[in-house]
């Protein structure tokens, strides 16, 4: 008989609990007649008054369903067994017995929700497995199991400082770091370390990584676990397998469960910030770089604009007084000063035109004799005190912008001027391609500072500048070279100086 049908027999456990269930639940007596089902149960096995727990089966499945029950109503440990329904719907029955009563406890489980249960629950472990193996983002899941015992063990022998402690027995922290295993990392994190394989980096940590920044970062992670923190990050510079410092930035989370904190399943992150912090160093390097060369250009332009206006103003007031020889040799002091003005603001337009990509290069067939020539006149107008240079060489020709090798010549030469020997001299000259040198005896660059003096506004770490004036003149000329087709380049040979611009040949 149904329990419906026999209300003393009603009165079993759960109530509530059993009646609302999304389970199908039953419980029978000794001889499997239904004592009580609930609706879930009633509707899945289509049971009518008056049917027993086997009549809701298919004879060959009842026949298992009847061996779980028994074993269990005689204390046999069972273990679920799978049944058809009498409509012939595929199920899992599973038995327990119930404390205090004569009764046994049977839940009914349609297969194919369980089976649809497993699919979607593999389908999400596949997925946490490819997000976490193709992540970009380096990550790891680290066993801080050891650790966590460890500070239980410190706690309880009395430690109330634990900074302090690890400060007094360093061997402990090496200890405690060591003990911490690496259970997975995907591949962004072998790239990361630079690791021979995934093996190598699940065998530990290694020596060599924990440099004292590591070991400090290591000391806040326990402290963070010290405290009851679940979550952690920091910054700190590590060291990969190639033995190569890098910057990097370290996130980890403790996973929470009924039982608390689960040490066993650290999830941590790490994001590479060397090429970050390189872009920020660059450009705060290029900010300074930036007012240096705003200061620079305010005091270069100050200096032959003064001179301009000082020199003007002195000859419309006074040019009565002034012979015509006194004239002339202000006049050309005006002009000097002009020519100069005249090509610090050229470097400014180039050097602004370069950076936005709008510097137009021509290329023509250029006579490189009469180009540095004209470049030389050029310095003589705003350096009329320059002495008398040679000009080794003849003949030499190139497929070039001419406009731009006079700019290039007259930078070295007017460089050469200002931070060179007292002997300057120019040679032209063609061997795998044409070339022009400008050469001074002056001390000379630095080995260290040779291709650095090739960027723009560099100046020499004593703050002594060891460039053209405004610091631009070699970079913009190293640039337009390039863009030509050549280049330019520094060396150091007996004693003299020797700037190098190499062109293309016609």
């Amino acid at each position: 008989m149904v329990a419906a049908d026999t209300p003393e027999r009603a009165e079993v456990p759960f109530g509530a609990f059993f009646d609302n269930a999304q389970t199908p639940l039953l419980i029978v007596d000794d001889d499997l007649q239904i004592v009580k089902a609930n609706r879930q149960a009633k509707d899945m096995l289509e049971l009518d008054a008056g049917k027993g727990l086997l009549d809701g089966f298919w004879s060959v499945s009842a026949t298992a369903v009847m061996r779980l029950a028994e074993g269990v109503r005689r204390g046999v440990p069972a273990a679920p067994v799978s049944a058809r329904t009498a409509s012939d719907r595929l199920v899992e029955v599973d038995a327990f017995a119930m404390d205090g009563t004569p009764f046994v406890g049977v839940m009914v489980t349609d297969r194919a929700t369980v089976d649809e249960a497993q699919r979607r629950l593999k389908e999400q472990e596949e997925r946490y497995r490819s997000l976490f193996e193709w992540s970009p983002t380096p990550m790891r899941e680290e066993d801080f199991t050891a650790v966590g015992v460890w500070l239980d063990r410190l706690r309880a022998s009395g430690v109330t400082d634990l900074r302090r402690h690890m400060a007094d027995n360093p061997e402990d922290v090496q200890r405690a770091i060591m003990s911490i295993r690496t259970s997975r990392v995907n591949a962004a994190g072998v790239e990361l370390l630079k690791a021979p394989s995934m093996l190598a980096i699940l065998r530990g940590f290694r020596d060599i990584e924990l440099t004292p920044q590591v070991l400090r970062s290591f000391e806040e992670q326990f402290l963070t676990l010290w405290e009851g923190g679940n979550e952690h990050s920091a910054d700190f510079v590590g060291v990969n397998y190639l033995g190569q410092p890098f910057e990097c930035r370290l996130r980890w989370i403790v996973p929470q469960s009924s039982r608390g904190r689960d040490l066993s399943r650290v999830a941590v992150s790490l994001m590479d910030l060397t090429q970050l912090r390189a872009t920020e160093r660059r450009l705060e390097r290029l900010v300074a770089d930036k007012d240096r060369f705003i200061a620079s250009v305010s005091h270069e332009l100050r200096t032959p604009l003064a001179a301009v206006f000082g020199l003007s103003e002195e000859l419309s007031l006074n040019w009565e007084q002034f012979a015509e020889s006194e004239s002339r040799e202000l006049i050309g002091l005006v002009a000097a000063q002009s020519a100069e003005l005249s090509a610090i603001v050229e470097d400014l337009l180039v050097a602004a035109n370069i950076e936005s990509g709008r510097v137009a290069i021509g290329a023509e067939e250029v006579d490189v004799d009469q180009a540095v020539a004209d470049a030389l006149a050029d310095c003589r107008r705003s350096h009329p005190e320059l002495g008398e240079i040679d000009i080794e060489g003849r003949g030499v020709r190139a497929s070039a912008d001419v406009v731009r090798v006079r700019q290039i010549v007259r930078n070295l030469i007017t460089n050469a001027i200002r931070y060179g020997g007292e002997h300057i001299s120019l040679r032209v000259g063609h061997g795998t391609r044409p070339f022009v040198e400008v050469i001074d005896d002056g001390a000379g660059v630095s080995l260290e500072h040779r291709e650095a003096i090739f960027d723009p506004y560099f100046q020499a770490s004593s703050g002594e500048r060891v460039l053209g004036s405004l610091g631009l003149g070699l970079s913009i000329s190293r640039e337009l070279a390039r863009r030509m087709g050549g280049d330019l380049g520094y060396s150091y040979v007996d004693g003299h100086s020797i700037f190098r611009l190499d062109l293309r040949p016609v």
